[in-house]
């Protein structure tokens, strides 16, 4: 594929919505009146909807604005595309996510990363929660949320330390404002089978408490050899209207994640004569059948709402999330006769860590006048602390390491000693306050101010070392202007600083200061076809300080660990460019497009990632081809990777461009039963799905099949 250069996607995008809207219809006829029910329904959404699909987030300011309103880069995943491309975790959602490469390590471990830079900041609801690969929330059952809003760039202003990647904000299911639900059951290759089911039921005669339960259940093989899966999610959520102004929302929900034959760490990426392993088949694996990686969550939110008659309104949120994690694990290094397959070194670890997380929010958002214009302003204080403390367990006996072309059932269970290794705490404490306003200058001319102080508090013992690291009134500014050049245009500018502890030693085993620096953001955005359609097209510089690194002088782990000392640097640098569209052009053709380019520098101007792609496509279509019938088609395309000095002699792994195809058909059988078919990885292309997790390399998955019933009432 012929990359584009920033002039002319810059063109195309200009000609795109100059062309859109010479053809787009005026919006000039009145809002319908809607029903008493409605208006109450409505009263409670601090979001202001004016009819395009995406003008629904509030994850990058917390002010009521729409999409085009907010100066930053913002995509939002429904339900319609969730369900249609059967998505059924967090981690396939961020697959589709424009902008996100969503990187598979192991069997059941997943990373995020954005512009060059990992994904830390996840919010349930808008409550920032700490992100930790060991636990569930990459795993999350998407029965949960009724959508995914995605926020590029940095989102300090909000969240407080966090990297200039991407917020990740999970929107919770609600009850609806009518009773009903669904029940389906799915069947898939490797004898995968899921069920699910989501009911919304008034309890009260007057309607004003409701309540919805959501659940899902699958179990399976996989692609893998010896891999298995049996998971479990319960999600029950109750509103009440204690007046017509206020409400309470109480929930909870309940998750099991037990696999079977987990692999820890992934695939060598070279033999030990230098050549690239690639050749192995996808079903590789390094586990064993008593391999495990079990995790059990429990998590639990209150809401409260109340919406005053001057127009401001106040929430306060409570998040409270419980994680435990216990694993037997494998994991092996090294690199394989390329003839015999053996060479490989293990280290076993039983490994049991558990994670407490509370976060306390208050938020108040409404207008106000000033020089005889109406303004916006939001404030709010966040209180979040997290606890992980984790203990490892070694071995007693020896371990004999088969071929790794030979692999059978791999290694015998071995005895593990009942006293742990070592054990680690890690505990954070983050208190923040912030507020912004939306001043409008003139009638097309609008500035998004605001600012937040942040103390952040990181306490780190284990037995190499104890550090507690403090950051004071860390003081985070927003900026934003956006012009209005037509009904239908915005452009908008964007700056912010960047405030991120990292959890990374030196050689004297204490934590190296937090990263510093700014994220800038310049876009243009617009809705077309009676606001159907969204376009954006934005270009960034990210600067960061103190950017952790592998230290080139202490080479070898932290005593006892597998820790390499890290130091920090000046000068590391993001910069691209980003283009999405999004909606409903026509009565029967859904679009999700988006094209990204990233680069990122190191203090030398050397490539920070080349393990991750500089440009990457999403394209998917939903067709409406019938009442009856819907068929759909997604494209990921990208661009060549590398990892550099990783082989035995100091060779480079690269992996070529490639393109995963996804298809799906759903068909309305009549009396509210649908049968859907989706077909992943329709042209079977083999692709590593990670090529720098310790160095080694994990396949995505082979072609598959899922084909589903579904009865909704």
């Amino acid at each position: 594929m012929n990359q584009f250069s920033k002039s002319s996607l810059a063109l195309a995008i200009a000609s795109i919505m100059l062309s859109s809207a010479a053809i787009a219809q005026e919006n000039d006829s009145a809002e319908s009146e809607k029903s008493e029910g409605q208006q109450k329904e409505k009263i409670f959404e601090h979001i202001k909807v004016t009819g395009s699909p995406l003008d629904r987030a509030t994850t990058a300011t917390g002010l009521p604005l729409t999409l085009r309103q907010t100066p930053q880069s913002i995509s939002v995943i429904d339900r319609e595309f969730i369900d249609g491309f059967a998505l059924d975790t967090v981690a396939d959602v961020m697959q589709f996510a424009p902008g996100i490469q969503a990187q598979q390590a192991e069997t059941d471990r997943f990373f995020f990363r954005s512009r060059g830079r990992d994904v830390t900041n996840f919010q349930f609801d808008g409550v920032p929660i700490a992100y930790n690969s060991f636990f569930s929330e990459a795993l999350a059952d998407s029965v949960v949320f009724e959508r995914v809003e995605i926020v590029r760039g940095a989102t300090g202003l909000l969240t407080g330390a966090g990297e200039p990647s991407a917020a990740i904000n999970l929107i919770r299911k609600r009850p609806k404002y009518e009773d009903g639900g669904y029940a389906s059951v799915g069947v898939g290759s490797w004898s995968n089978y899921r069920f699910e089911a989501d009911h919304s039921q008034t309890l009260t005669e007057d309607g004003n408490v409701k309540a919805r339960v959501a659940m899902a259940y699958e179990e399976g093989e996989s692609y893998v050899d010896l891999s298995e899966k049996e998971n479990a999610q319960i999600y029950a959520v109750v509103t009440a209207d204690l007046t017509t102004q206020t409400r309470l929302t109480v929930g909870a929900d309940y998750s099991e994640r037990n696999p079977k034959g987990s692999m820890w760490g992934a695939l060598p990426l070279f033999y030990a004569d230098g050549t690239q392993a690639d050749d192995l088949p996808v079903s590789t694996t390094t586990a064993s059948p008593w391999n495990k990686w079990d995790r059990e969550s429990t998590n639990a939110f209150v809401q409260l709402e109340h919406a005053f008659d001057n127009g401001w309104d106040i929430q306060m949120d409570v998040e409270r999330r419980e994680g435990e994690m216990d694993g037997y694990l494998l994991y092996f290094s090294g690199f394989p006769n390329k003839e015999t397959g053996e060479g490989l070194s293990a280290s076993p670890n039983h490994y049991v860590s558990d994670r407490e997380q509370t976060s306390f929010r208050v938020l108040a958002s409404g207008p106000f006048e000033l020089l005889g214009r109406e303004h916006q302003l939001t404030a709010g204080a966040l209180y979040a602390e997290q606890d992980v403390n984790a203990t490892s367990y070694g071995i007693t006996d020896t371990i004999i390491i088969p071929s790794l072309f030979d692999w059978g059932n791999g290694v015998p269970r071995p005895n593990f000693s009942d006293t742990p290794s070592y054990s680690t705490l890690e505990s954070h404490t983050q208190e923040g306050i912030y507020a912004a306003a939306q001043l409008s200058l003139t009638d097309e001319f609008t500035a998004i101010i605001g600012n937040r102080l942040t103390n952040y508090d990181s306490l780190s013992e284990s037995p190499w070392a104890t550090s507690d690291y403090e950051n004071s009134s860390v003081n985070t500014p927003y900026l934003g202007l956006v012009y209005d050049v037509t009904d239908i245009i915005s452009t908008y500018a964007s700056y912010t600083e960047i405030f991120q502890p990292q959890n990374a030693f030196n050689a004297d085993g204490e934590l190296i200061g937090p990263i510093e620096g700014s994220n800038s953001e310049l876009g243009i955005k617009g809705d077309f076809f009676n606001e159907a359609l969204s376009a954006s097209f934005a270009v960034y510089k990210v600067k960061e300080d103190n950017l952790a690194i592998n230290d080139p002088d202490n080479t070898d782990p932290l005593p006892g660990t597998t820790v390499f000392p890290s130091i920090g640097v000046d000068g590391a640098e993001s910069e691209g460019y980003e283009l999405e569209l999004n909606g409903k052009p026509t009565d029967t053709v859904n679009i999700f497009f988006s094209y990204t380019h990233n680069e990122s520098t190191d203090r030398d101007g050397s490539d920070y990632a080349p393990y991750l792609p500089e440009d990457m496509m999403k394209a998917s279509v939903l067709y409406t081809a019938t009442n009856a019938l819907k068929l759909g088609v997604n494209a990921n395309w990208q661009s060549e990777v590398s990892n550099p000095g990783i082989g035995p002699n100091g060779e480079t792994f690269t992996q070529d461009s490639y393109t995963v195809v996804n298809a799906m058909a759903n068909y309305n059988l009549g009396k509210n039963l649908e049968l859907s078919l989706n077909v992943n990885n329709l042209f079977d292309e083999k692709y590593y799905s990670s090529i720098d997790f310790y160095d080694q390399g994990f396949f995505g998955a082979e072609r598959n099949v899922e084909l589903s019933l579904k009865y909704a009432w």
